[in-house]
């Protein structure tokens, strides 16, 4: 699931190398705690949240599929 979060964010932001994606267990599934800087936080939270709300739905269709329950925080850097 990291992989899917990666190849979604990565074309929204300047530099690469400086997000960050750490998979944190919790008791009813996994949260994911993206890292982005600042320069580049407001493309992936988009017009609205319209973008980060895409991503979650993205993600959350494939936790489904895994039968795992997921979500996404973003933070900046």
């Amino acid at each position: 699931m990291e992989d899917l979060l990666k190849t979604l964010i990565e074309p929204l932001v300047s530099d690469i190398k400086k997000i960050k994606i750490d998979p944190i267990q919790q008791e009813n599934g996994l949260k994911y705690l993206i890292t982005i800087p600042k320069d580049d936080i407001a493309k992936v939270i988009g017009k609205d949240g319209k973008m980060i709300k895409s991503i979650k739905n993205l993600l959350k269709i494939r936790a489904i599929k895994e039968n795992i329950f997921a979500t996404v925080e973003v933070q900046e850097a």
